[in-house]
């Protein structure tokens, strides 16, 4: 009986940071630079870009978090995700088959080992050419393309680590009188579907008046898996979330000795999950050009504290609202030292965001957020066929380091 007791005591532990990971994990990872990770943001964005493209993403949040000890749960919370875009116009000479592919995988960690997300992801998408018309044809429109995209993957859920420290190992005058135990949980493979669709279109008054607009809408979790750590837990339902984004692109007049065209980029994102519950509202825009760009976004959370969503009422109350730093360069543009500014290469970008926390978590305590993004476009200037809609019609010719 005493050993059943025991047993029982130790099994509490484990039952709260079960509980305390189905509430972490309701939340789906956030890359702020979501243009710069776009499959992850819309499966409708797979294979986007002209040619091959390879996408890096690393994102570093609350790095600065004070830990009681240095040896326990060095690390923050890190995400890292890969992307492999392929497109491919004119797919069998078919003028409307113009598919994109993407392969992701993903890897997310929460204090460096004990708990981890890991998963890998195949993106297929699909875009129709909706209007077309002549830079001399009548009417404001000029193009509207629909994209559509679906993605399909598998996840694992890991807990480990040997610093877990249970109520029977405690003593209230002599302290910690046990070795901390070692955890080894693993979920199985369970899958995800996501779905996508968008829409992108450009409005063009004069030769000087263009507008480039984009609205999408993503689903997340589209299943609602079940992961689940331990056998006879009960598991947990991933639900689903929602986003939506639009922007539109905006060509500024260049003055005589500019080198190439000057835009700017509004840009406004909101997410949905856990029956409305949970939200994040993220506005700003970028300002850019050949070889550089930055940008200046607000984040806000909100949600209720009604019904299920009372779960999360302690972080809610709590709301950090962010301010989004990003800036990026062309290094291939940059570094092409041979030939003149319009003629230079371009296709290697190297992006950083800082996120400066300014209510609830504060920089002050956290340090903020840090995010690394490397894209390389590997053929990028291959002749495409005249039916490859992207290139052929784009505002800015794709010699920018950012596309939406």
């Amino acid at each position: 009986m005493l050993k059943q007791k025991t047993q029982y005591r130790a099994m509490l532990p484990i039952a709260f940071l079960l509980q305390f990971s189905i509430l972490i994990q309701a939340q789906d990872p956030y890359f702020s630079q979501f243009f710069a990770n776009r499959v992850y943001l819309n499966p409708a964005y797979a294979g986007f870009d002209p040619g091959t493209t390879l996408t890096l993403n690393y994102r570093d949040q609350w790095f600065g978090v004070p830990d009681g000890d240095a040896s326990t749960f060095p690390d923050s919370y890190q995400t890292f995700n890969v992307t492999a875009g392929f497109q491919l116009p004119c797919l069998l000479s078919l003028e409307d088959i113009n598919l994109g592919m993407a392969v992701s995988v993903f890897r997310d960690a929460a204090g460096g080992a004990p708990m981890r997300t890991l998963g890998a992801a195949f993106a297929v998408s699909h875009e129709q050419p909706l209007v077309r018309t002549g830079i001399k044809d009548k009417g404001k429109l000029k193009r509207l393309d629909l994209r559509v995209g679906a993605q399909f993957g598998f996840m694992q859920k890991q807990l480990r680590g040997d610093y877990f420290i249970y109520s029977d190992f405690l003593d209230p005058v002599g302290g910690l009188i046990t070795a901390p135990a070692r955890l080894n949980l693993s979920s199985g493979l369970y899958p995800s579907l996501n779905a996508g669709v968008m829409l992108r279109g450009r409005l063009s008054a004069s030769k000087y008046k263009e507008t480039l607009f984009t609205a999408g809408l993503s689903f997340s979790n589209v299943n609602q898996p079940v992961e689940e750590l331990m056998d006879g837990a009960g598991g947990f339902r991933i639900p689903a979330r929602m986003t939506f984004h639009a922007g539109t692109t905006h060509r500024i007049s260049s003055f005589k000795g500019v080198q190439a065209p000057t835009y700017i980029a509004p840009q406004f994102r909101w997410d949905t999950q856990a029956d409305f519950n949970l939200n994040l509202q993220t506005i700003g825009a970028y300002i850019f050009s050949k070889a550089y760009y930055t940008g200046l976004f607000v984040q806000v959370p909100f949600g209720s504290s009604e019904g299920d969503a009372a779960t999360f009422s302690p972080v809610l109350n709590r709301n950090t609202a962010t301010l989004i730093l990003n800036a990026g360069i062309d290094m291939a543009t940059v570094t092409d030292w041979s030939r003149p500014w319009r003629k230079r290469r371009s296709g290697v970008t190297l992006g950083f965001t800082y996120d400066i926390n300014l209510t609830g978590l504060t920089s002050a305590t956290t340090l903020g957020v840090i995010e690394v993004n490397l894209r390389a476009n590997l053929n990028n200037e291959r002749k495409r066929k005249p039916c490859a809609a992207l290139g052929k019609f784009e505002l800015y010719d794709g010699k920018c380091p950012v596309r939406f």
